[in-house]
């Protein structure tokens, strides 16, 4: 069988041209629309009108998308993992169990309440944290478990949560790379006593920035009502502020984007859930060197920020998943990386051990246990799969027609029939 000459050693690419979102964000007449109404109320905050404001409408829309009953809208994703914290009652020197891999804003919202971050392992295979490494990292000093939706695959809320009611422990889900996504059919953020959501801009529904907690529980939702309007709480005067809080507020400007795009969401979480069935399929079919992710039966719908899969490197004869990454690419395969695999506790902020002056919080007398030494940290699957093994690409290439995972996969499948040429010349 002749093979035919890979893109990147000068033969043609697989895709020419683009596939999936095109431009992002998709944006159009309903985004102008809503941010002139914002523009000629002259009301630019949401506190001129509570019910009636942008912001208000973008809580209870996307709160209901993800079944929730109530939703709290925040600056960004980070701030409102911060949030819930507090509203848990993670307090000085506490212990908070997060995955090692994750965006760093999961950990670092923990130092930002003044606790420490305990970083457990992650699950090979979904890359979701692992149920047995966060029941293995509980002390007496644990307050709260942090879990996380990685790429937008939901964790084991089961195990997790049988877990957590086992140690008496409140759970914090991050779900910003999960928007649209739900195990055994209630949407993620909705599973624990509060879940986070961002916004940013490269996010599956975004208002540039900003952020949002959703949670059942009507009391916590006051509180972090409170926890991001300085203290103040519903009904009272407005300068009566009961706790000390920040200014943590959502601008009608982003509530008025963030509707637009919640009216065209539940198309584009369709699309990409058929998109990446249809993908993940093929991949299985073809048996080219590479493998999904486990979607587990409870998992009834995955919506992503990046769809993740594992890259075999013992089938690979010598390539590296790094050079079988810029093969892939010179194919015209869009947006490749390796995401947040990475282990937090090897990013400079823990490995120079950036906590200030007086070491707050690792130092601080408030944690009771031994002095937290990050360089000493060890999970050992987050490392191998980060070194060697994931893959993700953009969830932009799933807004187009099925035809793209098509050719997505054929362009592995070319790589994958290639291989010895790439072997011997394999980057690191």
């Amino acid at each position: 069988m002749v093979v035919a000459e890979l893109a990147i050693n000068g033969g043609p690419k697989v895709i020419e041209g683009s596939i999936g979102a095109g431009e992002w964000p998709v944006r159009g007449a309903p985004e102008r629309e809503l941010l002139g109404c914002v523009l000629e109320s002259g009301h630019w905050w949401r506190g001129w009108a509570e019910k009636e404001s942008m912001v208000s409408q973008f809580e209870d829309g996307f709160a209901a998308f993800q079944d929730a009953r109530f939703g709290v809208a925040v600056t960004n994703g980070t701030t409102a993992i911060e949030c819930c914290l507090r509203a848990v009652g993670v307090e000085a020197g506490d212990e908070v169990i997060v995955p090692a891999a994750t965006f760093i804003a999961t950990a670092s919202a923990v130092v930002l309440v003044g606790a420490v971050p305990v970083f457990a392992d992650i699950d090979p295979d979904t890359y979701t944290i692992s149920p047995a490494a966060v029941e293995a990292a509980i002390t007496p000093r644990t307050r709260a478990i942090v879990v996380v939706d990685y790429g937008g695959m939901p964790c084991d809320y089961d195990a997790i949560g049988a877990i957590a009611r086992r140690h008496a422990l409140p759970v914090v889900a991050d779900c910003a790379h999960a928007h649209g996504s739900q195990w055994r059919g209630t949407g993620v953020g909705a599973l624990t006593e509060c879940g986070t959501f961002s916004f940013q801009m490269g996010k599956t529904l975004t208002t540039g920035e900003g952020g949002m907690v959703l949670t059942n529980d009507e009391a916590l939702a006051s509180l972090l009502h409170s926890l991001g309007n300085l203290g103040r709480m519903p009904g009272r005067p407005f300068y009566e502020h009961h706790v000390f809080a920040s200014n943590l507020r959502m601008t009608e400007w982003q509530g008025a984007i963030g509707l637009a795009q919640l009216a065209r969401f539940g198309e584009q979480v369709a699309t990409r859930e058929r998109n990446s069935l249809r993908l993940a399929r093929l991949l299985t079919e073809m048996d080219a060197g590479v493998r999904p992710l486990l979607r587990k039966p409870e998992v009834t719908r995955w919506c992503f920020y990046m769809w993740t899969f594992r890259f075999d490197a013992a089938r690979w004869g010598g390539v590296t998943r790094n050079r079988f990454m810029e093969a892939l690419g010179a194919e015209g395969v869009p947006g490749l990386w390796t995401g947040h695999l990475e282990p937090l506790y090897r990013n400079p902020a823990f490995v120079n051990a950036a906590f200030g002056r007086k070491g707050f919080p690792v130092a601080a007398p408030y944690h009771e246990g031994p002095r937290v030494d990050y360089g000493a940290a060890r999970c050992p699957e987050t490392e191998r799969i980060a070194a060697t093994e994931g893959v993700a690409i953009n969830h932009r290439a799933f807004l187009g027609p099925e035809g793209d995972m098509d050719r997505i996969a054929e362009a592995i499948g070319k790589v994958w029939a290639g291989r010895d040429r790439l072997a011997g010349r394999a980057s690191a």
